[in-house]
């Protein structure tokens, strides 16, 4: 367990909600821009993840297929549920919705991950915020292939040097193609950096008196990423977010490596990261919709709406993670390792 990368498991996902949240400060005179630090959420989570598949497969075996089911029923039951539930308020109130249609064909494409363009020039899927779910599906799929060669380290290069050249590709020239545009944009990099994370760690220093520099060090780092879309405004996300989600994550494995201690709450809110991303703006529309019916505004009535915000995207995120997402992942686990225990015995019986 690495506890303080749980802990930014819960501080990504709710700068990514922070992004969904500017209308309710527009309300009072706010600027339209106030949370788009928040979009920085998102390249935590792919630091993150590149991180956390390296540790988890360093010290063993796994074929492709394993670890294929093993991202499959993590990701996909909550995913799926949750686009479909979309999918029928697209059929039944429309109007509730913004760039969102019912489109059996945009359906099929979300629930496969394969990246379309909406009528509003926005490629993602049907449930918008899946389309970091598309990256992350693609980085699987290219982690999952190179679990083929047997040292890890250099399968963890190729990967880190596939994604390179993939982002380096002048691609905008070549092709049209939305699918290969989009797999091909340079936050694909980020993964690598967790990749590079994960690959360093056993000589990273472990002593206590590293504990001040690393939280200093990620504090900074938070620090440019809140500030960064104001004083560098215009540059490419990997330089304004990537590079400091790389040092806060590195923050949080010194930290971790000095047994810092992590609040309980923060590690709860980490392990339901998952179910607050794919459902937090259902609350954050909510609440802005109520909002926006009110005959006046200000600035304590923008707090309390905020408030109510972050509240309610805890609640029914915590509530998803708890009543659906985990039943639905340990079905689809057992699904998916059908018939595995007994292809093991008959391994073993065959080289008895």
């Amino acid at each position: 367990m690495l506890p303080s990368i749980q802990a930014l498991r819960a501080l990504a996902v709710f700068l990514v909600a922070l992004v969904h949240l500017p209308a309710l400060a527009m309300m009072v005179g706010g600027p339209a821009d106030i949370f788009d630090f928040g979009h920085a959420g998102v390249d935590l989570f792919f630091v993150i993840s590149g991180l956390i598949m390296t540790l988890t497969t360093s010290q063993r075996t796994i074929s492709p297929w394993r670890f294929f089911a093993h991202r499959l029923s993590r990701v996909v039951p909550l995913y799926w549920l949750i686009t479909i539930a979309v999918f029928c308020i697209a059929i039944l109130a429309p109007w509730l919705l913004q760039a969102t249609r019912a489109d059996a064909v945009q359906l099929l494409k979300s629930l496969l991950f394969i990246p379309f363009q909406k009528e509003n020039g926005q490629i993602a899927p049907i449930v918008f915020v899946g389309w970091t779910l598309n990256y992350e599906m693609m980085f699987y799929a290219i982690f999952g292939l190179s679990l083929v060669v047997n040292n890890r380290r250099i399968g963890a290069c190729m990967i880190c040097a596939v994604l390179f050249v993939a982002a380096a590709l002048p691609v905008n020239r070549l092709t049209t193609n939305i699918a290969v545009s989009f797999y091909t944009n340079p936050i694909i990099i980020e993964f690598s950096f967790g990749i590079i994370l994960g690959l360093i760690l056993p000589y990273l220093p472990s002593q206590t008196s590293w504990r001040w520099p690393a939280a200093i060090s990620g504090l900074l780092a938070l620090g440019c990423i809140v500030c960064g879309p104001f004083i560098f405004p215009g540059h490419d996300r990997v330089v304004q977010f990537g590079i400091p989600a790389f040092v806060i994550v590195l923050s949080a494995l010194l930290l971790d490596l000095t047994k810092i201690k992590v609040p309980s709450s923060l590690m709860r809110l980490g392990d339901a990261s998952y179910a607050i991303y794919l459902t937090h703006f259902f609350v954050t529309q909510a609440v802005i919709k109520l909002a926006a019916k009110l005959p006046w505004h200000n600035s304590i009535l923008f707090i309390f709406e905020f408030t109510l915000a972050i509240f309610g995207i805890v609640a029914v995120g915590l509530l998803t993670h708890d009543w659906i997402e985990r039943p639905f992942n340990a079905k689809a686990r057992r699904f998916l390792s059908y018939g595995e225990p007994r292809r093991r015995a008959e391994s073993a019986l065959s080289k008895a």
